[in-house]
């Protein structure tokens, strides 16, 4: 979301929320969980974009614990609170038993209805670990020059490993439907249920599904609650059914960065790549794998030691089930975001060869056919993810000489799509105006392009 009228007065009350939350009653909270015993707060609180983190210390005997809330302002309703708080215990309890992958224990936990202040909480192992943003990756020769392709350094090697181990891992779950993991019921305790009892039984939240529903576009429509999906076709299709919902509803298409004309001939183009050429039709039926959901496009919630040993994964709230040919690498791998990736999709891919290489070798350890390790399709599943990714024009030079006559005549040979355009360019005109008015500046922004479209 680019509204940043919206945005900005999400901040202030995020900000407002945070300072209002009282570090006495958290250490009142963790220590009713243990028993009453006596506990600290060690370490700062954290923020991220979608929840708070309190941090407590236990003396004797000694345990660390984080106290995780969601951040209201963030998420809305309360049920996509309660929803995406099942979701992550769900997984967790599931994938704890059934891998190795280190997961920190929950040790309580609370829906809306009965958690504090009216909002679901999870309190769990604190995870003694640095991001790979803490140890500097993607500057330095520990880990290679990424930019360049280069990551054959014992750092990197060992990532590449530990991440092979993950993917195989999570690979192996395999489950009939697509969406996300929950409880049986909402009375059964997920600290105590059977991992065998859990089932896909919610929607494949996505992050792009929660920024839907702060910015009212009704998400939902596209995936409803509690509704798995049956196939492959139908989780594409829903996919670019919110892509499209986006693109219908919100004013504010960046028309000051990306060309009116190329977005619309993107977005089409896209939606037709996928479902013609791109999705894999033999498997419509599976095999469906469960995936981080995050950790494809976040480093920051694997944690390491300072030896670079993976230490734990956290946040499992975005964590889904999926066809195996969107379980793809992290595309942080080469250091850099999407547009920066597709810059370099050269040194992008020579390095994600490394990481091949090493799933290989870990499949041929476990005794798994080379599935996942022929699947390289991160640039796809990506812009599925966050459609701002997919719409977006050529490289500029390519654009001007080749992209231009075709988008031209895209837009001619329907004159709805004429319409469209008119419409979503005359609000993004009034979007500009109403963010001017809001900021009190003397000029608006201008569009790159108006009458031509492209």
């Amino acid at each position: 979301m680019r509204n940043f009228i919206k945005t900005g007065k999400i901040e202030e009350e995020r900000e407002r929320w945070v300072a209002a939350l009282d570090d006495d009653e958290i250490l009142r909270l963790a220590s009713s969980v243990r028993g009453r015993d006596k506990c600290i707060i060690f370490q700062p609180r954290k923020r991220g974009s979608y929840n708070i983190c309190f941090f407590v210390e236990f003396d004797s005997p000694p345990e660390r614990w984080v106290v995780r809330i969601p951040i209201p302002m963030c998420i809305i309703p309360k049920d996509m609170l309660d929803e995406k708080t099942e979701v992550e215990l769900a997984t967790m309890r599931y994938v704890s038993p059934k891998t190795t992958l280190p997961i920190p224990k929950v040790h309580a936990y609370a829906f809306s209805d009965t958690g504090l202040n009216g909002l679901p909480y999870i309190i769990m192992d604190y995870v003694d670990g640095r991001s790979l943003k803490d140890l500097d990756y993607g500057t330095g020769p520990t880990w290679g020059y990424l930019v360049v392709g280069d990551a054959d350094t014992p750092a990197s090697k060992h990532l590449h490993q530990q991440l092979a181990d993950v993917y195989v891992q999570l690979r192996q779950l395999q489950f009939p439907k697509i969406g996300a993991l929950g409880l049986p019921s909402h009375n059964t305790p997920a600290l105590s249920c059977d991992p065998e009892e859990i089932r896909v039984s919610n929607r494949p939240l996505s992050i792009d599904v929660v920024l839907q529903e702060i910015d009212g576009l009704e998400p939902g429509l596209s995936f409803p609650p509690r509704k798995p999906v049956n196939t492959a076709k139908e989780f594409a299709a829903g996919l670019l059914s919110l892509a499209a919902n986006k693109l219908e509803k919100e004013a504010d298409q960046t028309l000051d960065e990306k060309k009116p004309g190329s977005v619309l001939y993107a977005a089409h183009h896209f939606e037709r790549f996928v479902r013609q050429e791109w999705l894999d039709h033999t498997a419509d039926e599976g095999p469906f794998v469960l995936t981080h959901g995050d950790m494809e496009h976040f480093a920051g919630n694997i944690l390491f030691d300072k030896d670079y040993n993976l230490v734990g994964i956290v946040d499992w709230e975005w964590s889904r089930v999926v066809p195996a040919q969107f379980m793809v690498p992290p595309l942080w791998l080469a250091g850099s975001q999407l547009d920066i990736v597709l810059m370099v999709q050269a040194s992008y891919n020579k390095i994600v060869g490394y990481l091949r290489a090493a799933v290989q070798e870990r499949e041929r350890a476990v005794g798994l056919p080379p599935i996942l390790s022929t699947e390289p399709h991160t640039a796809v599943v990506i812009g599925l993810n966050y459609p701002d990714l997919a719409f977006d024009d050529e490289d500029e030079g390519v654009f001007e000489r080749e992209a231009a006559p075709r988008i031209r005549e895209f837009l001619e040979a329907s004159e709805e799509r004429q319409a469209f355009l008119e419409l979503k360019i005359k609000e993004q005109f009034e979007f500009f105006e109403e963010e001017r008015q809001h900021w009190g500046n003397k000029t608006a922004r201008s569009m790159i392009a108006t009458r031509s479209f492209i």
